[in-house]
């Protein structure tokens, strides 16, 4: 299969696709920090969009498919940083979509708080 027909699958896959939550246009700085070759390795980046289930990032280094990063970020709406961790579901370059895991009770409510102040992301 051609990469262009691959590209019409998925775009035809993704007409039906709907993200669980909305996502908040956002920019903030962010390390990501992966466990690659025996060792761990630090990656700068910055966050595109926010939601309670997720966020949109530009890493550089870019990150893989379903590679499993501990963020740490700091949000406007709380003085300390957020620290968890999350799964890339997407990745084209050094555009990535993550998803969280495991987050809190607590660093739930700071990012909802947070998004509340965003303008909504298409």
């Amino acid at each position: 299969m051609s990469a262009s027909s691959v590209d019409k699958v998925l775009r035809a896959k993704q007409k039906g696709w709907r993200r669980r939550y909305p996502r908040y246009r956002a920019n903030v700085p962010l390390t990501a920090t992966t466990f690659r070759e025996n060792e761990y390795q630090v990656l700068q980046g910055r966050c595109s969009d926010i939601g309670r289930g997720g966020m949109g990032v530009v890493l550089t280094p870019p990150a893989h498919a379903s590679e499993v990063l501990s963020l740490e970020f700091t949000l406007s709406n709380h003085p300390t940083p957020l620290t968890l961790r999350a799964i890339v579901r997407y990745c084209k370059g050094f555009s990535h979509g993550l998803e969280f895991l495991g987050v809190t009770a607590e660093q739930q409510s700071i990012i909802e708080e947070f998004c509340t102040s965003l303008e909504m992301a298409e």
